[in-house]
Protein backbone atom coordinates (compact mmCIF):
# COMPACT_ATOMS: atom_id res chain seq x y z
CA UNK A 1 0.00 0.00 0.00
CA UNK A 2 1.28 3.59 -0.86
CA UNK A 3 0.23 5.70 2.29
CA UNK A 4 0.86 9.82 2.82
CA UNK A 5 1.43 10.33 6.16
CA UNK A 6 1.39 14.08 7.71
CA UNK A 7 2.75 14.70 10.94
CA UNK A 8 5.03 11.72 10.63
CA UNK A 9 8.11 13.34 12.80
CA UNK A 10 5.86 14.03 16.09
CA UNK A 11 5.65 11.13 18.79
CA UNK A 12 2.77 9.12 17.01
CA UNK A 13 4.15 9.64 13.63
CA UNK A 14 7.32 8.48 14.31
CA UNK A 15 6.36 5.90 15.84
CA UNK A 16 3.70 4.68 13.33
CA UNK A 17 6.64 5.10 10.49
CA UNK A 18 8.84 2.47 12.14
CA UNK A 19 5.94 0.08 12.01
CA UNK A 20 5.18 0.58 8.38
CA UNK A 21 8.56 1.45 6.87
CA UNK A 22 9.57 -1.84 4.88
CA UNK A 23 6.48 -2.80 4.49
CA UNK A 24 4.25 -0.14 2.59
CA UNK A 25 5.57 2.67 0.43
CA UNK A 26 5.53 5.79 2.45
CA UNK A 27 5.54 9.53 0.91
CA UNK A 28 5.81 11.84 3.99
CA UNK A 29 4.77 15.43 4.03
CA UNK A 30 6.97 17.86 6.50
CA UNK A 31 8.33 21.28 6.35
CA UNK A 32 11.45 19.84 7.57
CA UNK A 33 12.92 17.51 5.42
CA UNK A 34 16.42 17.12 6.35
CA UNK A 35 15.26 16.11 9.61
CA UNK A 36 13.00 13.71 8.82
CA UNK A 37 15.80 11.86 7.05
CA UNK A 38 17.40 11.79 10.00
CA UNK A 39 14.79 9.87 11.44
CA UNK A 40 13.68 7.67 8.58
CA UNK A 41 15.53 6.28 6.18
CA UNK A 42 15.30 3.13 3.66
CA UNK A 43 13.76 2.16 0.90
CA UNK A 44 10.51 3.01 -0.32
CA UNK A 45 10.59 6.38 2.09
CA UNK A 46 9.91 9.34 0.00
CA UNK A 47 9.80 12.84 1.70
CA UNK A 48 7.46 15.73 0.41
CA UNK A 49 8.69 19.43 1.48
CA UNK A 50 5.05 21.65 1.47
CA UNK A 51 7.35 24.38 -0.01
CA UNK A 52 7.61 22.29 -3.49
CA UNK A 53 5.28 23.10 -6.23
CA UNK A 54 2.12 21.43 -6.92
CA UNK A 55 2.86 19.70 -9.46
CA UNK A 56 5.79 18.10 -8.21
CA UNK A 57 4.09 16.70 -5.04
CA UNK A 58 0.90 15.29 -7.29
CA UNK A 59 3.61 13.17 -8.76
CA UNK A 60 4.67 12.10 -5.44
CA UNK A 61 1.71 10.82 -4.21
CA UNK A 62 0.27 9.61 -7.27
CA UNK A 63 -1.01 6.16 -6.64
CA UNK A 64 -1.72 6.44 -3.25
CA UNK A 65 -4.11 4.67 -1.35
CA UNK A 66 -4.34 5.85 2.16
CA UNK A 67 -3.61 9.30 4.22
CA UNK A 68 -2.72 9.46 7.86
CA UNK A 69 -2.76 13.22 8.81
CA UNK A 70 -1.46 13.19 12.50
CA UNK A 71 0.04 16.87 11.84
CA UNK A 72 -0.62 19.69 14.08
CA UNK A 73 1.52 21.74 16.72
CA UNK A 74 1.60 20.47 20.55
CA UNK A 75 -1.12 20.94 22.56
CA UNK A 76 1.18 21.38 26.20
CA UNK A 77 4.24 22.52 24.61
CA UNK A 78 3.41 26.04 25.53
CA UNK A 79 1.72 28.41 27.39
CA UNK A 80 -1.38 29.26 26.27
CA UNK A 81 -1.30 32.85 24.61
CA UNK A 82 -3.46 34.37 21.90
CA UNK A 83 -1.12 33.76 19.52
CA UNK A 84 0.28 30.17 20.33
CA UNK A 85 -3.65 29.31 20.44
CA UNK A 86 -4.09 30.69 17.06
CA UNK A 87 -1.05 28.62 15.75
CA UNK A 88 -2.04 25.40 17.73
CA UNK A 89 -5.87 25.52 15.54
CA UNK A 90 -4.09 27.06 11.88
CA UNK A 91 -1.31 24.01 12.35
CA UNK A 92 -4.41 21.85 12.19
CA UNK A 93 -7.23 23.11 10.06
CA UNK A 94 -4.68 24.61 7.35
CA UNK A 95 -2.82 21.02 7.09
CA UNK A 96 -6.16 19.12 6.42
CA UNK A 97 -7.03 21.85 4.09
CA UNK A 98 -3.76 21.64 2.14
CA UNK A 99 -4.16 18.19 2.03
CA UNK A 100 -7.63 18.28 0.84
CA UNK A 101 -6.99 20.69 -2.23
CA UNK A 102 -3.77 18.73 -3.50
CA UNK A 103 -5.30 15.31 -3.36
CA UNK A 104 -8.13 16.94 -4.82
CA UNK A 105 -6.44 19.01 -7.85
CA UNK A 106 -4.43 15.26 -8.50
CA UNK A 107 -7.68 13.39 -9.28
CA UNK A 108 -6.56 10.78 -6.05
CA UNK A 109 -9.47 9.05 -4.65
CA UNK A 110 -7.80 6.83 -1.19
CA UNK A 111 -9.16 3.88 -0.32
CA UNK A 112 -9.22 5.07 3.34
CA UNK A 113 -8.00 8.49 5.40
CA UNK A 114 -6.82 8.29 9.02
CA UNK A 115 -7.58 12.01 10.76
CA UNK A 116 -6.21 12.99 14.10
CA UNK A 117 -8.99 14.83 16.08
CA UNK A 118 -8.60 14.30 20.63
CA UNK A 119 -10.87 13.57 23.16
CA UNK A 120 -10.68 17.16 24.48
CA UNK A 121 -13.71 17.11 21.41
CA UNK A 122 -16.06 15.97 24.92
CA UNK A 123 -14.50 19.08 26.86
CA UNK A 124 -14.72 18.41 30.65
CA UNK A 125 -17.48 15.90 32.85
CA UNK A 126 -16.12 14.18 35.88
CA UNK A 127 -18.82 12.50 36.45
CA UNK A 128 -19.72 11.26 32.84
CA UNK A 129 -18.32 8.79 30.32
CA UNK A 130 -17.96 9.81 27.04
CA UNK A 131 -18.44 7.38 23.99
CA UNK A 132 -18.31 8.42 20.23
CA UNK A 133 -22.03 9.08 20.46
CA UNK A 134 -21.51 12.42 23.20
CA UNK A 135 -21.45 15.41 21.24
CA UNK A 136 -18.65 18.29 21.46
CA UNK A 137 -18.47 20.13 25.02
CA UNK A 138 -17.08 23.35 26.17
CA UNK A 139 -13.34 24.51 26.05
CA UNK A 140 -10.25 25.36 24.01
CA UNK A 141 -9.64 21.81 22.95
CA UNK A 142 -13.08 21.32 22.74
CA UNK A 143 -13.99 23.87 20.12
CA UNK A 144 -10.19 23.20 18.23
CA UNK A 145 -11.52 19.09 17.83
CA UNK A 146 -14.64 20.07 16.79
CA UNK A 147 -12.98 22.48 14.02
CA UNK A 148 -10.29 20.35 13.28
CA UNK A 149 -13.04 17.57 12.16
CA UNK A 150 -15.15 19.71 10.57
CA UNK A 151 -12.41 20.26 8.11
CA UNK A 152 -11.64 16.38 7.92
CA UNK A 153 -15.11 16.00 6.42
CA UNK A 154 -14.20 17.38 2.96
CA UNK A 155 -11.68 14.53 2.95
CA UNK A 156 -15.03 12.27 2.41
CA UNK A 157 -14.99 13.44 -0.77
CA UNK A 158 -11.46 11.90 -1.96
CA UNK A 159 -11.64 8.70 0.22
CA UNK A 160 -14.02 5.60 0.42
CA UNK A 161 -13.52 5.61 4.58
CA UNK A 162 -12.63 8.42 6.69
CA UNK A 163 -11.64 7.50 10.53
CA UNK A 164 -11.53 9.72 12.76
CA UNK A 165 -9.11 9.57 16.19
CA UNK A 166 -9.99 10.82 19.20
CA UNK A 167 -7.08 9.96 20.89
CA UNK A 168 -6.09 10.83 24.59
CA UNK A 169 -3.05 11.18 26.37
CA UNK A 170 -0.31 9.15 24.80
CA UNK A 171 1.98 7.41 27.11
CA UNK A 172 5.39 6.90 25.82
CA UNK A 173 8.64 6.64 27.51
CA UNK A 174 10.46 9.06 25.21
CA UNK A 175 8.17 11.88 24.20
CA UNK A 176 5.02 13.99 24.87
CA UNK A 177 3.06 14.27 28.40
CA UNK A 178 4.54 11.46 30.33
CA UNK A 179 8.45 12.75 30.64
CA UNK A 180 7.07 15.85 31.89
CA UNK A 181 4.88 14.17 34.29
CA UNK A 182 7.75 11.98 35.48
CA UNK A 183 10.29 15.08 36.32
CA UNK A 184 9.40 15.78 39.67
CA UNK A 185 9.13 12.39 40.76
CA UNK A 186 12.68 11.94 40.23
CA UNK A 187 13.40 14.77 42.45
CA UNK A 188 11.26 12.92 45.23
CA UNK A 189 8.63 15.97 44.88
CA UNK A 190 6.04 14.17 42.80
CA UNK A 191 1.92 13.59 43.88
CA UNK A 192 -1.37 14.79 42.29
CA UNK A 193 -2.30 17.62 40.68
CA UNK A 194 -4.98 19.92 42.14
CA UNK A 195 -7.64 17.79 43.38
CA UNK A 196 -6.88 14.13 42.04
CA UNK A 197 -10.00 13.18 41.14
CA UNK A 198 -10.15 14.56 37.47
CA UNK A 199 -9.84 11.82 35.02
CA UNK A 200 -7.27 10.87 32.58
CA UNK A 201 -8.26 9.25 29.59
CA UNK A 202 -4.68 7.71 28.80
CA UNK A 203 -3.41 4.97 25.90
CA UNK A 204 0.03 3.67 25.50
CA UNK A 205 2.30 4.31 22.68
CA UNK A 206 2.02 0.81 21.47
CA UNK A 207 -1.61 0.43 21.49
CA UNK A 208 -1.70 3.98 19.60
CA UNK A 209 -0.10 2.81 16.79
CA UNK A 210 -1.93 -0.68 16.97
CA UNK A 211 -5.39 1.18 16.97
CA UNK A 212 -4.40 3.00 14.08
CA UNK A 213 -3.02 0.12 12.11
CA UNK A 214 -5.87 -2.04 12.77
CA UNK A 215 -8.54 0.82 11.72
CA UNK A 216 -6.38 1.52 8.15
CA UNK A 217 -6.60 -2.08 7.94
CA UNK A 218 -10.42 -3.07 8.93
CA UNK A 219 -12.19 -2.51 5.93
CA UNK A 220 -14.87 -1.66 7.59
CA UNK A 221 -14.06 0.71 10.16
CA UNK A 222 -15.43 4.15 9.89
CA UNK A 223 -16.60 7.09 11.39
CA UNK A 224 -15.63 8.31 15.02
CA UNK A 225 -13.07 6.21 17.22
CA UNK A 226 -11.66 7.11 20.78
CA UNK A 227 -8.13 5.89 21.20
CA UNK A 228 -7.84 5.52 25.06
CA UNK A 229 -7.13 2.66 26.96
CA UNK A 230 -10.99 0.81 28.45
CA UNK A 231 -10.08 1.98 31.87
CA UNK A 232 -9.39 5.90 31.79
CA UNK A 233 -7.79 6.62 35.48
CA UNK A 234 -7.92 9.45 38.40
CA UNK A 235 -5.20 12.15 37.85
CA UNK A 236 -3.92 10.41 41.64
CA UNK A 237 -4.11 7.33 40.34
CA UNK A 238 -2.23 8.21 37.81
CA UNK A 239 0.42 9.64 39.91
CA UNK A 240 0.56 6.77 41.93
CA UNK A 241 1.37 4.48 39.37
CA UNK A 242 4.00 6.85 37.99
CA UNK A 243 5.19 6.83 41.47
CA UNK A 244 5.14 2.97 42.15
CA UNK A 245 7.23 2.44 38.54
CA UNK A 246 10.19 4.80 39.99
CA UNK A 247 10.31 3.36 43.50
CA UNK A 248 9.52 7.51 44.38
CA UNK A 249 6.81 8.79 46.75
CA UNK A 250 3.64 10.33 45.21
CA UNK A 251 2.77 12.17 48.41
CA UNK A 252 3.13 15.90 47.42
CA UNK A 253 0.39 17.77 45.95
CA UNK A 254 0.33 20.25 43.15
CA UNK A 255 -2.51 22.99 44.08
CA UNK A 256 -4.94 24.16 41.27
CA UNK A 257 -4.27 27.66 42.45
CA UNK A 258 -0.25 27.13 41.50
CA UNK A 259 -1.18 25.33 38.33
CA UNK A 260 -3.46 28.46 37.12
CA UNK A 261 -0.99 30.89 37.89
CA UNK A 262 2.43 28.79 35.98
CA UNK A 263 0.44 27.70 33.37
CA UNK A 264 -3.28 29.73 33.08
CA UNK A 265 -6.07 28.42 30.92
CA UNK A 266 -3.37 25.54 29.76
CA UNK A 267 -3.37 24.47 33.26
CA UNK A 268 -7.12 24.49 34.07
CA UNK A 269 -7.88 22.59 30.96
CA UNK A 270 -5.24 19.91 30.75
CA UNK A 271 -4.16 19.01 34.04
CA UNK A 272 -7.05 20.58 36.13
CA UNK A 273 -9.90 19.34 34.55
CA UNK A 274 -10.64 15.70 33.26
CA UNK A 275 -12.25 13.54 30.35
CA UNK A 276 -13.39 10.10 31.26
CA UNK A 277 -13.77 8.47 27.82
CA UNK A 278 -14.25 5.08 26.68
CA UNK A 279 -13.10 3.12 23.31
CA UNK A 280 -16.72 1.69 22.70
CA UNK A 281 -15.98 0.87 19.01
CA UNK A 282 -13.00 -0.08 19.39
CA UNK A 283 -14.42 -2.59 21.78
CA UNK A 284 -17.31 -3.39 19.74
CA UNK A 285 -14.76 -4.53 16.51
CA UNK A 286 -12.46 -6.48 18.69
CA UNK A 287 -9.61 -4.68 18.87
CA UNK A 288 -7.31 -6.25 21.70
CA UNK A 289 -5.58 -4.02 23.77
CA UNK A 290 -1.87 -4.72 25.20
CA UNK A 291 -1.99 -2.22 28.22
CA UNK A 292 -5.14 -1.92 29.46
CA UNK A 293 -4.35 -0.65 33.01
CA UNK A 294 -1.97 2.07 34.05
CA UNK A 295 0.24 0.36 36.18
CA UNK A 296 1.00 -1.94 33.29
CA UNK A 297 1.81 0.90 31.03
CA UNK A 298 4.04 2.84 33.62
CA UNK A 299 6.13 -0.28 34.16
CA UNK A 300 6.63 -0.54 30.75
CA UNK A 301 7.60 2.53 30.37
CA UNK A 302 9.65 3.62 33.19
CA UNK A 303 11.03 0.80 34.89
CA UNK A 304 14.48 0.22 33.11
Amino acid sequence: MKIIIAGATGLIGEALVKRLAGKHELVIFTRDVPAARIKFYGAGIHFADWHQPPSHLAALIDGSQALINLAGTGIGDERWTESRKESILGSRTQTVEALYKLLKAAEIKLEVTIQASAVGFYGFDNNKSFTENDDAGKGFLAEVSQKWENAAAHLKEISERLVIIRSGVVMARDGGALPKMVLPFKFFAGGRLGSGKQWVSWIDIEDEVEAILFLLQNNTSNGIYNLTAPNPVQQKVLAKAIGNALKRPSWMPVPDFALKMLLGKMGDELLIQGTKAIPQRLLEEGFTFHFEHIHDSMNENLRS
